[in-house]
């Protein structure tokens, strides 16, 4: 029986493993095995929300192991750490740090990324990073924390503190304009749970940018018009800021005074973990990614496929597919052909990505484009793009749990909200 081992269980990865475990596991034709650091998934473009209180992990969480038993795939937790080739082995580390050793026929790595500080001194030291799960939560306690220690000094009559809580987000992706854009909410519901003198006005919030315009997946008249948005909302928006360092007081750019912040966050840029760079000797690029042929192989492996964040895979256009849930889920759909394929002594199919639209979530609203079959565009807001936008990911759900159950996870999500601010917020000293 073919030995299948894919590694991270992202967008990407459990899609496919949920795939080729109802193909190939349910009738014992292949033995599917999912590797991940963590016991449960979570959509990585809803971490913002996470951080912010929105959105109740504990409820969205999608279990490894559950998902394995309803859909024939092992579960294995543990955090990769090296690759032979030769014997077709890998090696992890497990939950109680101890090694262990898989044999695999094909591989897959669907490891994902992780932000990119481009060697910007202090970065790593005083910035916190909004790459999984576990960093949404530490942003959360660390903000919850900050708006508690801020609730004294404003008791304080005789207080010469500062007036603000000033938070800095360096990047003007997707990431950093609806992390910002959540902000203001999460105070007032702050201040709604028994913190009345909390409200968005105490906030100091900054989107900075180092080229001329944040949001560079959109058109030019709708990322002004997101920065309208958001500068309607008292969020300033610095771009063609260039930061050169980080220091505990805040960021200081190439022009210009230091950007006092209280506390500093970094979604600028992206790349594959640095320990896939050549790895085995497999091809990389400069951002770690594995290079792959347009069936998704890596150029030096057959055996070993790569989707995801972490694959470099160009495209006709000249350009790699962008490091996106969208590219991710049309990857794991080609990938997992490609194995069905493969093991029936099948042609193989290639790879070609489908740009369809990006829409970004501002709190109570959403803006951005839609495209038609990846070609003409449609720009979209308000109510109807945040629609949009929340069924993107209970299609997610949908291609992983069936419909009815995605439905009662989105039952259950709605009435989490309603309760949810209660829980993060109430109970603080």
């Amino acid at each position: 029986m073919e030995k299948i081992v894919i590694i991270g269980g992202g967008a990407g990865g459990l899609e496919l493993a949920t795939d080729l475990g109802d193909r190939l596991g349910k009738h014992n034709k292949a033995q599917i095995t999912l590797i991940d650091k963590n016991s449960y998934h979570l959509w990585k473009p809803l971490l913002h929300e996470v951080a912010t209180g929105v959105l109740d992990e504990q409820v969205d969480n999608i279990y490894y192991a559950s998902q394995g038993q309803q859909h024939y795939f092992q579960f294995t937790q543990g955090t990769f750490t090296d690759l032979d080739r030769d014997h077709k082995q890998i090696k992890i580390t497990d939950i109680n740090n101890q090694t262990d050793t898989i044999d695999y026929d094909i591989l897959v790595v669907a490891i994902g990324s992780t932000s990119n500080d481009f060697g910007t001194p202090g970065v790593k030291e005083h910035c916190i990073f909004l790459d999984d799960q576990n960093a949404a939560i530490k942003l959360r306690e660390t903000l919850v924390s900050k708006f508690t220690r801020f609730c004294s000094i404003i008791d304080d009559k005789d207080s010469t503190e500062q007036e603000k809580i000033r938070i800095a987000i360096v990047g003007g992706g997707a990431t950093g304009v609806e992390l910002a854009s959540e902000l203001p909410h999460m105070v007032e519901t702050f201040g709604a749970c028994g913190r009345n003198k909390m409200c968005s006005d105490l906030l100091d919030v900054s989107v900075i940018e180092a080229t001329d315009r944040i949001l560079p997946a959109l058109p030019e008249t709708t990322a002004l018009s997101i920065t309208k948005t958001l500068e309607s909302r008292g969020i300033h928006v610095l771009t063609k800021t260039m930061i050169t360092k980080a220091e505990s007081d805040g960021f200081y750019p190439k022009d210009g005074q230091t950007i006092k912040a209280d506390i500093m966050i970094w979604t600028a840029g992206v790349k594959a973990p640095d320990y896939l760079k050549e790895i085995a000797g497999l091809e990389s690029s400069r951002s770690n990614q594995l290079v792959v042929k347009p069936t998704l192989q890596t150029t030096r492996d057959d055996s070993i496929f790569v989707i995801g964040d972490c694959a470099y895979a160009m495209q006709e256009s000249g350009r790699a597919s962008p490091p996106t849930a969208q590219a991710a889920h049309q990857m794991a759909k080609i990938c997992y052909e490609n194995i069905v394929n493969l093991l029936n002594n099948q042609p193989l199919k290639s790879f070609k990505y489908t740009d369809n639209g990006t829409i970004i979530s501002l709190h109570d609203t959403a803006q951005g484009v839609i495209k038609l079959g990846g070609k003409s565009e449609m720009s979209v807001k308000g109510w109807f793009a945040l629609i949009i936008h929340r069924l993107l990911y209970r299609m997610h759900q949908a291609s992983l749990l069936g419909i009815f159950k995605t439905i009662r996870f989105a039952r259950a999500s709605k009435f989490m909200y309603k309760t949810k601010s209660t829980s993060i917020f109430s109970n603080r000293d």
